[in-house]
């Protein structure tokens, strides 16, 4: 994804992504075992007082290293960044979650290693800026603030082919859900499922009731927007 499109920090407020005064902590080891019996764990590190180390390690075959992998961050402009351990669609293997760069908004830069089974190695797989990332019936969902009243998700099907790491340029589908109101009362949610097509994008129906639930995000009714089965539509 592309940082400063996708991230949708500052519309409101401006950014306050360096602070001065932030120093490199270190931090506790995360361990995690997979279903494989390899084992991944990371770890926080100084490589200075200004610049984080994050260093994930993956063994296997009784402790052997089969991969390691190291990110560094600028503190200053990273105050909020960290490394951990996820299961993204929860099926026994663990992946390395790296968040960086937050503003104003809930959104932070987001970066995610995953195991290739054929290499035993970490590949980079995601790249983005979010609040939330989640497997949905198959999906993998990233969602963020793109206004003081609207919400954007991206979606990539996880069966179907990619270039990786899966980012905004090669998404599958666009789901905006905006509301009216004020700061008191939500009302008025319209929810839009989208398919890009070059420059162009075109309306689509939910591609299953798991994924139309993403609609329900303020918790009121909303209006679904209608296909767009226009012959010759993008």
């Amino acid at each position: 994804m592309r940082f400063v499109a996708a991230l949708l920090l500052c519309l409101l407020a401006p950014c306050a992504w360096a602070q001065e005064d932030a120093v490199c902590e270190p931090g506790e080891p995360e361990r995690a075992e997979n279903r494989d019996g390899s084992v991944l764990t990371v770890q926080t590190e100084c490589a200075s007082p200004e610049l984080r180390r994050y260093v994930a390690t993956l063994t296997c075959d009784g402790g052997r290293v089969c991969d390691r992998l190291e990110v560094t961050q600028e503190v200053v402009y990273n105050s909020m960044g960290n490394i951990g351990l996820i299961d993204l669609d929860e099926d026994g293997m663990h992946e390395v979650e790296v968040r960086g760069m937050c503003g104003a908004g809930p959104n932070c830069e987001g970066n995610v290693y995953r195991i290739d089974p054929a290499t035993r190695t970490l590949q980079h797989f995601f790249s983005g800026g979010y609040y939330e990332l989640q497997v949905i019936d198959g999906w993998l969902v990233e969602a963020g603030r793109s206004s003081c009243c609207s919400w954007e998700f991206h979606l990539w099907q996880l069966d179907a082919p990619h270039a990786l790491p899966l980012e905004y340029d090669n998404m599958d589908l666009m789901v905006q859900v905006g509301a009216s109101g004020d700061a008191d009362t939500v009302e008025g949610v319209v929810c839009t499922f989208l398919r890009q097509s070059g420059d162009n994008s075109q309306v689509v129906a939910p591609p299953s009731r798991a994924l139309e639930r993403i609609c329900e995000h303020y918790g009121e009714a909303y209006e679904l927007t209608s296909p767009d089965t226009t012959p010759g539509a993008p």
